[in-house]
């Protein structure tokens, strides 16, 4: 009996330092649970929760005594509720350890309703009771706000350098521009210097070359006198003062050059001596040339010598007439113009102003870019020896310079040639009072995008300038097949600015029917040195277009490309 009694005594004395042991190890592990940094959350199989710890009451808002027994997923927001379940069970029936930072965007629910957002890591416990799941819940509210901080601070930085890139990019290209138009300017002036030292050598030739003349006609003519009743003399003297003639006429033209010769301007109305010329043009052109005359309405008058504007006229028109020798078209055209600020910063003898134009167009053989910059020096000529003197031209030049006027010439090999006279419009002071004073009209502007299109580098940067100016934005080709690839590329095209002629083997209307093939509501705006009605006779072009004519001022620009995005 005693013996049994003691091992009794033995017994529950062993169990009552388990009991105890585990109840030390249990109140161990609440105060470790109690003072972990993360919210603590233990679930059983059902999704109940039997166990918080104080970082749970604070981040969840919830008393500890509300928390136990109740389900995990009022926890959980409720968009996020239906899928929780299946995942929770899926958990306990494969659990495993899951550590936080997963890359999984959670939230949690406060008991106000609102949310926070939380990391979590998952861990399984073994029970004799079954499977238990501690969940430690991170509040992560202060990282998420750095990163957005970090991540605004690296958008405004990011959009500061592109900002700055972009101002550097405009500064640069600005100053591209300004040396493209200085080195432009440096070539029209000395081209300018060029011809005005050959006038003030040929004019001091001419001079002298006058004064020999006089002598030598003057002596002839007294010889003439003398000799009288010798036929053999009589003819001799005559052949001798037909060549002083001639060579009389010559030095007139050295003079028109020079600008020495003597003028008499008066108002002179283009389209009445266009008329007026009609009859000696087609006997001087013969019947192969068709002539084609379109004349501006309303056309203002111009001061001009009446009798060198008409030789002006026959001379261009005859230089045409030899570039067209299986014959051809012949466009005489008159406008009125306004040269502006931007042209005549690329020309350095033009005047910025009114003028009255007049323009000479043929579908002759045209001229290479080397020929074409020497056209108006003097007794240089193309045509065979015998067959030109190299002094019409000149002429032409010599004159509209000496008239305060302007030319220009634009040609192309094997696409003809159009050279256009700008002489001053004349202009009362009552009339130059009341332009002086009205106000400035507003420059039509836009936001649509626009395809330049210009094989001249100088007037292709001008134009887009001009145009980014007007608010456009501006997409820019040198050729045909550059404007296709940007097409292709670029889907908010509104309008194709194009010149006519251009090298690469595609002219403007080639550009714009594959443009429009791509694109059938795609505008369309050509520009070309050539007049429209000498593009006319283009067989590139066969029906109606919209033309802006070289030299343009920056309202017609302006106004013209508004109107054909507005068609």
């Amino acid at each position: 009996m005693m013996k049994n009694a003691k091992k009794s005594s033995a017994v529950q004395i062993a169990r009552l330092r388990v009991s105890l042991a585990q109840k030390a190890l249990e109140r161990r592990s609440r105060e470790l649970i109690e003072a972990a940094p993360d919210a603590i959350v233990v679930v059983d199989r059902a999704g109940r929760i039997v166990l918080v710890n104080a970082q749970t009451e604070d981040l969840f808002g919830y008393p500890r005594e509300e928390l136990l027994g109740m389900a995990i997923e009022m926890l959980v927001p409720e968009s996020a509720r239906a899928g929780h379940v299946e995942k929770r069970d899926r958990f306990i029936g494969h659990p495993s350890v899951r550590p936080m930072g997963t890359g999984l965007d959670l939230a949690g629910r406060r008991k106000d309703g609102t949310e926070v957002p939380i990391e979590i890591s998952l861990s399984p416990l073994h029970t004799d009771a079954g499977v238990l799941v501690s969940a430690s819940i991170r509040d992560i509210t202060e990282r998420r706000e750095a990163q957005q901080a970090l991540h605004e601070a690296r958008n405004e930085l990011e959009l500061r350098v592109r900002e700055r890139t972009a101002e550097l990019e405009q500064a640069n290209a600005a100053l591209q521009a300004e040396m493209a138009d200085r080195h432009a300017a440096e070539l029209a002036l000395h081209q300018a210097q060029k011809m005005e030292a050959v006038g003030q050598l040929t004019g001091g030739v001419a001079h002298d070359f006058n004064n020999l003349l006089t002598v030598v006609m003057g002596n002839l003519q007294l010889l003439a006198r003398r000799v009288q009743g010798d036929a053999a003399a009589d003819e001799l003297i005559k052949g001798a003062l037909k060549a002083a003639k001639r060579g009389a006429d010559l030095n007139r033209t050295l003079l028109a050059f020079s600008r020495k010769q003597r003028l008499a301007p008066v108002p002179v109305d283009f389209n009445e001596m266009i008329a007026g010329m009609a009859s000696l043009l087609r006997r001087s052109l013969g019947e192969q040339v068709q002539i084609m005359v379109a004349e501006s309405a309303d056309l203002p008058r111009a001061m001009a010598d009446v009798t060198q504007l008409e030789s002006a006229l026959l001379n261009l028109a005859v230089n045409s007439r030899d570039a067209m020798p299986q014959g051809g078209t012949l466009t005489i055209e008159t406008a009125a113009v306004r040269l502006d600020e931007h042209y005549a910063a690329l020309e350095s003898d033009v005047n910025p102003g009114p003028y009255v134009m007049l323009a000479v167009s043929d579908t002759g053989t045209g001229m290479p870019p080397e020929v074409a910059a020497r056209a108006f020096e003097p007794f240089f000529t193309t045509k065979d020896t015998g067959k030109g003197s190299g002094l019409g031209l000149a002429m032409v030049y010599g004159f509209v310079k000496q008239s305060g006027g302007h030319v220009k010439i634009y040609s192309e090999p094997g696409m003809g040639t159009t050279v256009k006279l700008f002489l001053p419009e004349l202009t009362s002071p009552i009339d130059f009072t009341a332009t002086t004073a009205e106000a400035p009209v507003p420059q039509p502007t836009g936001r649509e995008t626009i395809l330049v299109v210009e094989d001249e580098e100088d007037v292709r940067h001008l134009v887009c300038r001009l145009l980014t100016a007007l608010g456009y934005r501006i997409l820019e080709a040198s050729h045909g097949k550059a404007a296709i690839t940007i097409l292709d590329a670029e889907p908010d095209v509104d309008l194709l600015f194009t010149d006519v002629v251009l090298p690469g083997g595609m002219n403007g209307p080639e550009i714009a029917r594959q443009a429009q093939l791509r694109r059938p509501g795609l505008k369309v705006l050509y520009t070309s040195g050539y007049t429209g009605n000498a593009i006319q006779q283009l067989e590139a072009l066969g029906s109606e277009v919209r033309l802006i004519s070289k030299p343009y001022a920056i309202e017609d620009l302006a106004q013209t490309v508004r109107d054909t995005l507005d068609a």
